[in-house]
C-alpha cells in the first residue's frame, strides 16, 4: 500500500511546474515539522535536478509563508544551497532544554546566545565541516548525538532517521510517526492532484 502511495506521489509531481514540484518536494521532506513533531530539519537544492536552487531563490519567501515556517541558509555555493527548515517555538525549546544546554556550552555556545545567533555561529561551522551538534538543532536525542560522536558513526543500535544510541523503542516509535506525517503529505497531495483533474 505505501509503495504503491509512493509510486503515485512521484507520479503525481513528476506533472507539477518547478514551482509546484519543490513546494510538494519541501512539504513532504518536512512533514514531520509540520505536524510538529520535530523542530528542523535541512535540505538542500542544487542546479543538477530542475535547477531547483533557481526555483528555491524565486519561491522561498512565499512557499515558507504558505507552510508557516522559517528558513536560514546554512551554506551557499554557485551550485548548491543547504537550508535550515525550522518551527521556531519547537527549536527554541530545544535549545533551552537545561541539559542540551549544558551540551552546546560545551560546544562553544555561549550562554544568553538567541536562536538567530546560535544559527549564526552554527553556520559558521558549516564553512569548516559539518557539526556535529546540528543534531540537537534537528531534534535528535543529546545521548544519540554523544553516541555518533564518540563512536564516529559506528556501533549505533539501528538507523533510520539517525544512528540511534539509546532508547531504540523510542526512536522507532518517533520514527514511525515521522513516517505517518509522510504518508499524510503524499496521500494528500495525490488526493487533492486528482480532484483538480476531476473537475479540469
Amino acid at each position: 500500500m505505501e509503495k504503491n502511495l509512493l509510486r503515485d506521489f512521484i507520479a503525481t509531481v513528476n506533472t507539477f511546474s518547478d514551482s509546484e514540484y519543490l513546494k510538494a518536494k519541501i512539504e513532504l521532506e518536512l512533514a514531520p515539522i509540520l505536524a510538529g513533531l520535530k523542530p528542523s530539519s535541512l535540505m538542500t537544492f542544487s542546479k543538477d535536478s530542475r535547477n531547483l536552487y533557481q526555483i528555491w531563490e524565486m519561491i522561498k519567501d512565499k512557499c515558507c509563508e504558505e507552510l508557516k515556517l522559517q528558513y536560514f541558509e546554512m551554506r551557499k555555493t554557485e551550485r548548491h544551497v543547504l537550508v535550515l527548515f525550522y518551527n521556531p517555538i519547537l527549536l527554541s525549546e530545544v535549545v533551552d532544554n537545561a541539559e542540551n544546554k549544558d551540551f552546546l556550552s560545551s560546544m562553544g555556545y555561549q550562554e544568553g546566545l538567541s536562536l538567530q545567533q546560535m544559527m549564526q555561529l552554527l553556520r559558521g561551522r558549516f564553512n569548516h565541516g559539518f557539526p556535529h551538534e546540528i543534531g540537537l538543532f534537528l531534534g535528535i536525542a543529546k545521548e544519540d548525538v554523544k553516541g555518533f560522536m564518540q563512536n564516529g558513526g559506528a556501533e549505533c543500535l539501528f538507523c533510520r532517521y539517525w544512528k540511534v544510541y539509546h532508547r531504540p523503542h523510542e526512536a522507532h516509535s518517533l520514527f514511525c510517526s515521522y513516517d505517518t506525517a509522510r504518508y499524510n503529505v503524499m496521500q494528500n497531495i495525490c488526493h487533492q492532484n486528482a480532484l483538480v483533474r476531476v473537475s479540469a
